[in-house]
């Protein structure tokens, strides 16, 4: 693994490739907005251009990884100091209706704004691929559910790991990074067990006892085990992500985690984009409510500001 920050990393990693690998892009299906644009657009555009410098055909197959798995919002004991001893708050965004349209799941509306916007690269790169999937898509792939269900039976191994690689308390419960959700309520809430081939679900929404094969059911995957199968399928040379990650340790996680599911994933390299702020300081985003609309144009001009400063504001 080797890690590429901001302008200098750009021009590096474009250095260091041959212009058609495979590139890792991950999203919640809950809005699009600068800070998005950054890693899912700009990004990939000054990597295609520093290609092309180097008299390089830009030909990336780009996959936009639409979480559909994770979680409405996070509860748990402390989320602030024990973010890891987390679950869903309710359910994942595969089963949330949008907000102004109840006809339409969340992830139905959302999926084709973004992709729309990543393919602003390809009109610029016409070789380029552009790929969205979505992480129900692919519950009965092998891989992903060889992954899926190690995680269910050794949720230990994955706190043991963001104990020991990230600044972060872990409390002994609770513990869990794969449920699955309850097929009566549609609720993640309670708990999975894995035993002589059958899920086991309790559900302390609505009290159902629910038991059957692994693919009879839905799941709630936490987003850093889950990156790995999907680095696995897809055979993913680059990640393109934001600093924050950085700064939680998953560089370092990621490849500890790779090891312990003896995944035959690469180990990818990892172009890290600037933070994008709010004016106000704080970390852009729709679930932080200050979720803001920028034109590619001005999102350059912040990023050509200082292309190597850590932060850009918005």
């Amino acid at each position: 693994m080797k890690k590429y920050f901001f302008q200098n990393g750009i021009r590096k990693l474009a250095q260091e490739v041959k212009g058609e690998e495979n590139i890792y892009l991950g999203i919640r299906p809950y809005g699009f907005h600068a800070g998005n644009m950054l890693p899912f657009v700009l990004y990939p555009i000054l990597l295609c251009e520093e290609i092309k410098k180097l008299k390089k055909e830009p030909k990336f197959n780009f996959f936009i990884f639409i979480n559909d798995w994770e979680q409405d919002g996070l509860a748990g004991p402390d989320i602030k100091n024990y973010p890891f001893n987390v679950y869903p708050k309710n359910t994942t965004f595969q089963y949330i209706l949008h907000s102004k349209d109840k006809n339409k799941n969340i992830v139905d509306y959302w999926q084709p704004i973004i992709f729309k916007n990543v393919k602003k690269v390809k009109n610029l790169f016409p070789k380029v691929k552009i790929k969205a999937i979505r992480n129900s898509e692919l519950k009965n792939n092998p891989i992903m559910k060889k992954h899926l269900l190690f995680t269910i039976k050794n949720p230990n191994v994955v706190a043991n790991i963001l104990k020991k690689y990230t600044n972060k308390k872990i409390l002994k419960k609770p513990i869990s990074y794969a449920i699955a959700v309850c097929p009566n309520c549609k609720k993640v809430k309670g708990n999975s067990h894995y035993k002589n081939k059958k899920i086991y679900h309790n559900c302390l929404n609505c009290g159902k006892k629910s038991q059957g094969n692994y693919e009879d059911f839905d799941y709630w995957f936490y987003h850093k085990p889950l990156a790995i199968p999907r680095l696995e399928i897809f055979n993913i040379d680059i990640c393109i992500t934001g600093l924050d990650h950085y700064n939680e340790g998953d560089f370092t996680v990621r490849e500890k985690l790779i090891k312990a599911y003896n995944s035959t994933a690469k180990f990818p390299k990892t172009l890290y984009t600037q933070i994008v702020l709010s004016k106000d300081g704080e970390i852009m985003g729709k679930s932080r409510g200050n979720a803001k609309l920028i034109s590619l144009e001005e999102l350059r001009n912040c990023f050509n500001r200082n292309p190597n400063a850590k932060t850009i504001v918005i």
